[in-house]
Protein backbone atom coordinates (compact mmCIF):
# COMPACT_ATOMS: atom_id res chain seq x y z
CA UNK A 1 0.00 0.00 0.00
CA UNK A 2 1.35 3.40 -0.97
CA UNK A 3 1.99 5.90 1.84
CA UNK A 4 -0.59 8.70 1.91
CA UNK A 5 0.05 12.44 1.93
CA UNK A 6 -2.95 14.63 2.70
CA UNK A 7 -3.10 17.96 0.83
CA UNK A 8 -5.19 20.84 2.14
CA UNK A 9 -5.69 23.30 -0.69
CA UNK A 10 -8.30 25.32 -2.55
CA UNK A 11 -6.12 25.54 -5.64
CA UNK A 12 -7.06 22.45 -7.64
CA UNK A 13 -4.44 22.98 -10.34
CA UNK A 14 -1.71 23.19 -7.70
CA UNK A 15 -3.05 20.02 -6.09
CA UNK A 16 -2.86 18.20 -9.44
CA UNK A 17 0.77 19.27 -9.80
CA UNK A 18 1.65 18.00 -6.32
CA UNK A 19 -0.37 14.81 -6.83
CA UNK A 20 1.55 14.01 -10.02
CA UNK A 21 4.90 14.53 -8.29
CA UNK A 22 3.80 12.43 -5.33
CA UNK A 23 2.58 9.60 -7.57
CA UNK A 24 5.90 9.52 -9.42
CA UNK A 25 7.70 9.23 -6.06
CA UNK A 26 5.56 6.33 -4.84
CA UNK A 27 3.00 8.23 -2.74
CA UNK A 28 -0.75 8.58 -3.01
CA UNK A 29 -2.53 11.82 -2.21
CA UNK A 30 -5.91 13.03 -1.08
CA UNK A 31 -7.33 16.54 -1.47
CA UNK A 32 -9.28 18.19 1.35
CA UNK A 33 -10.59 21.74 1.48
CA UNK A 34 -11.27 22.26 5.18
CA UNK A 35 -10.44 21.11 8.67
CA UNK A 36 -13.42 18.78 9.15
CA UNK A 37 -12.73 16.90 5.94
CA UNK A 38 -9.03 16.75 6.77
CA UNK A 39 -9.63 15.39 10.26
CA UNK A 40 -11.88 12.70 8.83
CA UNK A 41 -8.98 11.49 6.68
CA UNK A 42 -6.10 11.48 9.16
CA UNK A 43 -7.17 8.22 10.80
CA UNK A 44 -5.59 6.29 7.95
CA UNK A 45 -2.66 4.15 9.14
CA UNK A 46 -0.72 4.88 5.95
CA UNK A 47 -0.73 8.66 6.44
CA UNK A 48 2.88 9.93 6.46
CA UNK A 49 2.49 13.70 6.05
CA UNK A 50 0.13 16.62 5.69
CA UNK A 51 0.71 19.47 3.21
CA UNK A 52 -1.14 22.75 3.66
CA UNK A 53 -1.24 25.17 0.74
CA UNK A 54 -1.40 28.53 2.50
CA UNK A 55 -0.63 31.06 -0.24
CA UNK A 56 -3.60 33.19 0.82
CA UNK A 57 -5.83 33.61 3.87
CA UNK A 58 -8.13 30.71 3.01
CA UNK A 59 -7.09 28.73 6.08
CA UNK A 60 -6.65 29.64 9.72
CA UNK A 61 -3.46 27.66 9.73
CA UNK A 62 -2.73 27.81 13.45
CA UNK A 63 -6.12 26.31 14.27
CA UNK A 64 -5.74 23.65 11.59
CA UNK A 65 -2.29 22.58 12.76
CA UNK A 66 -3.48 22.42 16.37
CA UNK A 67 -6.45 20.27 15.38
CA UNK A 68 -4.14 17.75 13.74
CA UNK A 69 -1.93 17.63 16.82
CA UNK A 70 -4.87 17.23 19.19
CA UNK A 71 -6.45 14.50 17.07
CA UNK A 72 -3.35 12.42 16.28
CA UNK A 73 -2.24 11.73 19.83
CA UNK A 74 -0.38 8.50 18.98
CA UNK A 75 1.49 9.53 15.84
CA UNK A 76 1.56 13.11 14.58
CA UNK A 77 2.65 13.20 10.91
CA UNK A 78 5.01 15.90 9.66
CA UNK A 79 3.16 19.00 8.48
CA UNK A 80 4.57 21.07 5.62
CA UNK A 81 3.19 24.42 4.47
CA UNK A 82 3.36 26.27 1.14
CA UNK A 83 3.19 30.07 1.32
CA UNK A 84 3.21 32.75 -1.36
CA UNK A 85 6.57 34.12 -2.50
CA UNK A 86 7.60 37.44 -0.99
CA UNK A 87 5.10 37.27 1.88
CA UNK A 88 7.67 37.42 4.67
CA UNK A 89 5.13 38.27 7.37
CA UNK A 90 3.08 35.22 6.48
CA UNK A 91 6.24 33.11 6.52
CA UNK A 92 6.98 34.24 10.07
CA UNK A 93 3.41 33.53 11.16
CA UNK A 94 3.62 29.99 9.77
CA UNK A 95 7.01 29.52 11.41
CA UNK A 96 5.44 30.15 14.82
CA UNK A 97 3.22 27.08 14.40
CA UNK A 98 6.25 24.79 14.52
CA UNK A 99 5.52 22.90 11.29
CA UNK A 100 8.21 20.58 9.92
CA UNK A 101 8.90 22.47 6.68
CA UNK A 102 7.91 25.64 4.83
CA UNK A 103 8.05 26.03 1.04
CA UNK A 104 7.72 29.30 -0.85
CA UNK A 105 5.62 29.29 -4.04
CA UNK A 106 6.85 28.88 -6.73
CA UNK A 107 8.74 26.11 -4.95
CA UNK A 108 12.14 24.56 -5.56
CA UNK A 109 11.46 21.06 -7.06
CA UNK A 110 14.81 19.66 -5.90
CA UNK A 111 14.16 20.68 -2.31
CA UNK A 112 10.61 19.27 -2.41
CA UNK A 113 11.88 15.95 -3.79
CA UNK A 114 14.46 15.83 -1.00
CA UNK A 115 11.66 16.39 1.52
CA UNK A 116 9.67 13.51 -0.01
CA UNK A 117 12.71 11.23 0.18
CA UNK A 118 12.83 11.81 3.93
CA UNK A 119 9.17 10.74 4.17
CA UNK A 120 9.58 7.55 2.13
CA UNK A 121 9.52 4.39 4.29
CA UNK A 122 12.08 2.78 1.99
CA UNK A 123 14.48 5.71 2.34
CA UNK A 124 13.98 5.71 6.11
CA UNK A 125 14.86 2.05 6.23
CA UNK A 126 18.03 2.71 4.26
CA UNK A 127 18.97 5.46 6.70
CA UNK A 128 18.50 3.10 9.65
CA UNK A 129 20.75 0.53 7.97
CA UNK A 130 23.48 3.11 7.52
CA UNK A 131 23.52 3.89 11.24
CA UNK A 132 26.57 5.86 12.28
CA UNK A 133 28.90 4.42 9.69
CA UNK A 134 28.64 7.51 7.49
CA UNK A 135 30.07 10.98 7.92
CA UNK A 136 29.67 12.65 11.29
CA UNK A 137 30.39 16.05 12.79
CA UNK A 138 31.31 16.15 16.48
CA UNK A 139 31.68 19.13 18.79
CA UNK A 140 31.44 19.07 22.59
CA UNK A 141 28.60 16.62 23.36
CA UNK A 142 26.99 17.11 19.96
CA UNK A 143 27.18 14.44 17.25
CA UNK A 144 25.62 15.07 13.85
CA UNK A 145 25.12 12.05 11.59
CA UNK A 146 25.04 13.47 8.07
CA UNK A 147 23.96 10.29 6.30
CA UNK A 148 20.88 9.77 8.45
CA UNK A 149 20.30 13.50 9.15
CA UNK A 150 20.21 12.87 12.89
CA UNK A 151 21.63 14.83 15.83
CA UNK A 152 22.24 13.52 19.33
CA UNK A 153 23.77 14.92 22.50
CA UNK A 154 25.29 12.21 24.71
CA UNK A 155 22.97 9.68 23.09
CA UNK A 156 19.82 11.81 23.39
CA UNK A 157 18.16 12.53 20.04
CA UNK A 158 17.57 16.20 19.24
CA UNK A 159 14.57 17.02 17.04
CA UNK A 160 15.40 19.77 14.53
CA UNK A 161 13.60 21.17 11.52
CA UNK A 162 15.44 20.89 8.17
CA UNK A 163 16.53 24.55 8.34
CA UNK A 164 17.72 24.19 11.94
CA UNK A 165 19.64 21.06 10.93
CA UNK A 166 21.40 22.91 8.10
CA UNK A 167 22.20 25.85 10.38
CA UNK A 168 23.72 23.57 13.00
CA UNK A 169 25.66 21.70 10.32
CA UNK A 170 27.14 24.98 9.13
CA UNK A 171 28.12 25.92 12.69
CA UNK A 172 29.64 22.48 13.35
CA UNK A 173 31.80 22.69 10.25
CA UNK A 174 33.62 25.69 11.72
CA UNK A 175 33.16 25.99 15.50
CA UNK A 176 33.96 29.39 16.96
CA UNK A 177 33.73 31.16 13.61
CA UNK A 178 31.30 34.08 13.48
CA UNK A 179 28.90 33.66 10.55
CA UNK A 180 27.00 36.63 9.19
CA UNK A 181 23.28 36.34 8.59
CA UNK A 182 23.89 36.42 4.83
CA UNK A 183 26.26 33.46 5.15
CA UNK A 184 23.68 31.52 7.17
CA UNK A 185 20.97 32.28 4.60
CA UNK A 186 23.21 30.94 1.84
CA UNK A 187 23.92 27.78 3.86
CA UNK A 188 20.44 26.92 5.15
CA UNK A 189 17.93 28.24 2.61
CA UNK A 190 17.43 27.26 -1.05
CA UNK A 191 19.23 29.42 -3.57
CA UNK A 192 17.18 32.39 -4.68
CA UNK A 193 14.87 32.38 -1.65
CA UNK A 194 14.17 35.82 -0.20
CA UNK A 195 14.96 35.75 3.52
CA UNK A 196 15.01 38.73 5.84
CA UNK A 197 17.62 39.00 8.63
CA UNK A 198 14.83 38.76 11.21
CA UNK A 199 13.90 35.33 9.85
CA UNK A 200 17.45 34.13 10.46
CA UNK A 201 17.24 35.41 14.05
CA UNK A 202 14.00 33.47 14.59
CA UNK A 203 15.46 30.19 13.30
CA UNK A 204 18.73 30.58 15.22
CA UNK A 205 16.69 31.35 18.34
CA UNK A 206 14.71 28.14 17.92
CA UNK A 207 17.91 26.16 17.36
CA UNK A 208 19.48 27.75 20.44
CA UNK A 209 16.51 26.92 22.65
CA UNK A 210 16.32 23.36 21.33
CA UNK A 211 19.98 22.69 22.07
CA UNK A 212 19.73 24.41 25.46
CA UNK A 213 16.93 22.04 26.52
CA UNK A 214 19.26 19.09 25.98
CA UNK A 215 22.62 20.56 27.00
CA UNK A 216 21.45 22.81 29.81
CA UNK A 217 23.42 25.77 28.47
CA UNK A 218 23.71 28.05 25.45
CA UNK A 219 26.19 27.01 22.77
CA UNK A 220 25.36 29.71 20.20
CA UNK A 221 26.96 33.08 20.78
CA UNK A 222 25.43 36.26 19.38
CA UNK A 223 27.89 38.82 18.06
CA UNK A 224 26.03 42.11 17.94
CA UNK A 225 25.67 43.64 14.47
CA UNK A 226 27.68 40.76 13.01
CA UNK A 227 26.10 37.32 13.36
CA UNK A 228 26.36 34.08 15.31
CA UNK A 229 28.98 31.51 16.33
CA UNK A 230 28.99 28.06 17.89
CA UNK A 231 30.76 28.33 21.26
CA UNK A 232 30.63 25.62 23.94
CA UNK A 233 31.90 28.09 26.53
CA UNK A 234 28.55 29.85 26.47
CA UNK A 235 26.58 29.68 29.70
CA UNK A 236 22.82 29.63 30.04
CA UNK A 237 21.38 33.07 29.48
CA UNK A 238 18.56 34.72 27.65
CA UNK A 239 18.52 34.76 23.86
CA UNK A 240 19.87 37.96 22.42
Amino acid sequence: MKPLILICSRDYEFYLLLAQILNMRGFKSSLVEGAEEALASVKSDDLVAVIIDYHNDAFRIGDLVNQFRETLTDKIPPIAVFVGAGNQQLYLEVLKTGVSEIFMRPFNPERFLSYLSDLSPEESAKSCMKGTSGNTLIYAEITMHLDSMRVDCDGIDVQLSPIEFRLLQHFLQKPGYVFSRDALIEAAWPQGTFVEPRTVDVHVGRLRRGMRRVLGRDIIRTVRATGYALDERQHAKRDS
